[in-house]
């Protein structure tokens, strides 16, 4: 994936020959990489297409899974209740079990309600019903308002 981040409102700069964007939920520059292409572009559709308030949104934070540290790409809130849960993947990742298989390990620890895979071009997403286990599935994330949390 190749965008023109700067046409919708992205700051970009190069450092040491490699492009940079600006990440005003790390409010930092991060170096361009497909993940991190993916990362950003899902966090535009969430706050500009779909309506999640950016306050509502963690980027890239730390968790203790089976005493290994590891981060998640995306959580977000619904006051002080985590909601939606997305693991962001370059585009030339396919979204297999294995994938779903990381998300699910992150979520053991956050208990989230929601969960998503993307790769940017591909989506899936998941919303836990009554009993565990059960899923019932989109290809899409839903707009902020029609979220049951």
């Amino acid at each position: 994936m190749q965008f023109n981040w700067e046409k919708i409102g992205i700051r970009t700069r190069v450092d040491k020959n490699r492009l940079q964007i600006f990440d005003p939920f790390r409010k930092r520059y991060i170096y361009v990489t497909p993940e991190e292409e993916v990362r950003q572009f899902t966090l535009y559709r969430l706050t500009r297409e779909l309506g999640y308030p950016a306050a509502t949104i963690a980027v890239e934070k730390q968790i203790r899974y089976q005493n290994l540290a590891k981060r998640f790409d995306i959580l977000i809130y619904d006051g002080a209740q985590p909601q939606l849960l997305i693991e962001c993947k370059a585009p030339d990742v396919p979204l297999t079990q294995k994938v779903f298989d990381q998300l699910a390990a992150y979520n053991h620890v956050l208990s989230v309600p929601n969960v998503a895979i993307t790769n940017g071009k591909n989506t899936v997403f998941a919303q836990l019903k009554s009993s565990p286990d059960q899923y019932v599935y989109s290809n899409d994330f839903p707009p902020f308002g029609s979220l049951t949390f």
